[in-house]
């Protein structure tokens, strides 16, 4: 029978992963006992390991217009105005199966004023030694009645902050190889977007040291990419595996640069204004997206 409970833990080929409930959050992951993302006790305020649901980073003045309605959505980021990270990171799951190395985690974002549309959420985290740790988000719009029946915009993403094992950020570098970033205003409405350069490109591989990133980027491979973080002295990388066709990089200054926020988006900050890459989630349609990590010891 499904069970519930505030955190689970789940292990297997040297991997161990500490997961919330609470709308799925990652708390804690270790290879051979080390910290590959930062734990989330150490990042208050900065949303370590969320899943970001149904809509990543941010929604510029808390309010977009879908289908000819405006809708206004609460503002939780007050120096900002806008809406931050979706509603799934402050919603109860269940569990809905577990074993030792898999766990899943189901449950609803009710309907609000700001986002009328109930979207059943499935949650599921798995751990191997082959494959560390794979994370799968399903998602999918159950309107009540037929009269509800069109679409629901949705986006999504996660939120991990990687660190090898606690090396300070100015020794790592970090490979991505997205061609194209975006520069946005505070709010998260998106200004223009280059061609990467200058501290903004990671195609090579470059120190993190000096760089300070909060971006959007894309133009990445379509069959899906990779994002190492490697730290040269200890000869520890961490490898992140994505087919997302956007992804945001943030040097972590909210929690004293302890480790770089590679998160994967399913479409850029303030898609639910600009619709772009945004999804249309058909009544009992499934959408799914994820990404896996591993340790990699060189």
């Amino acid at each position: 029978m499904p069970t519930t409970a505030s955190t689970v833990t789940i292990t297997s080929g040297g991997y161990s992963a500490e997961v919330s409930t609470r709308g799925g959050q990652l708390l804690r992951l270790t290879s051979q006992g080390e910290d590959i993302v930062v734990p989330a006790e150490r990042g208050d305020g900065a949303f370590p390991g969320v899943i970001m649901a149904p809509w990543p980073i941010r929604v510029a003045k808390a309010k977009y217009t879908y289908e000819g309605t405006e809708y206004h959505l609460t503002a939780n980021e007050e120096e900002t105005g806008a809406a931050l990270h979706g509603l799934l990171y402050n919603t109860e799951l269940r569990v809905q199966f577990q074993r030792q190395a898999e766990v899943h985690l189901a449950g609803k974002i009710e309907p609000t004023e700001g986002y009328p549309f109930p979207v059943e959420i499935v949650v599921i985290y798995r751990v191997a030694a082959d494959l560390g740790l794979s994370t799968t988000l399903m998602a999918r719009y159950t309107p009540e009645s037929e009269d509800d029946a069109g679409t629901a915009p949705f986006g999504a993403g996660f939120h991990p902050y990687f660190t090898a094992a606690g090396a300070p950020l100015k020794e790592c570098r970090l490979r991505l190889p997205a061609t194209t970033v975006t520069h946005t205003k505070p709010n998260g409405k998106v200004i223009d977007r280059q061609t990467v350069s200058g501290d903004f490109d990671f195609t090579s591989g470059p120190l993190l040291a000096g760089r300070t990133i909060d971006n959007a980027y894309t133009d990445l491979p379509e069959n899906g990419w990779t994002a190492e973080l490697v730290h040269g002295p200890s000869g520890l990388m961490v490898r992140l595996i994505a087919d997302t066709p956007w992804v945001q990089v943030y040097t972590g200054e909210k929690l004293d640069r302890a480790g770089v926020a590679v998160e994967p988006i399913t479409c850029p900050p303030n898609a639910f204004n600009t619709g772009e890459d945004l999804v249309h989630l058909s009544p009992g349609e499934w959408f799914r997206v994820g990404y896996s990590v591993e340790a990699i010891r060189l």
